[in-house]
């Protein structure tokens, strides 16, 4: 009988059994999303060691990028920039799944990008 196996192929399906935090990393890019890239750390509580976490750089002719990472407890770093420096004019978002935002930014980042500070789990 052909009884669809559970164990087929890649799941697509968020799956509930992160330990920690959900996050989902949005960008909608400008007109230069080569010039656009991100990278996420860790940052360590003991030494300040911070460890990628995800990082990610634009291409030619993206216009939207949408990733979601599990996390454990703990204070994370993330840096998003601008190689050319002369500013982004798109939108990025840091949010919780479900729910809490943890940034947005839209068009007031400074011109050579910025890095934002926040700590799981998150309490504004």
């Amino acid at each position: 009988s052909m009884v669809p196996s559970s164990t087929s192929g890649p799941s697509v399906s968020i799956s509930p059994s992160c330990g920690g935090s959900l996050m989902m990393i949005k960008i909608q890019y400008d007109r230069y999303p080569d010039e656009t890239s991100y990278e996420l750390e860790k940052i360590a509580s003991e030494d300040g060691q911070e460890t990628e976490v995800a990082s990610h750089s634009g291409s030619v002719g993206d216009e939207n990028r949408e990733e979601t990472i599990c996390l454990d407890d703990g204070l994370y770093s993330f840096s998003f920039y601008d190689s050319y420096c002369d500013g982004f004019r798109g939108e990025y978002s840091l949010t919780l799944v479900p729910g809490e935002r943890i940034t947005t930014r839209d068009n007031s980042v400074s011109p050579h990008g910025e890095r934002v500070l926040f700590r799981l789990p998150f309490d504004r």
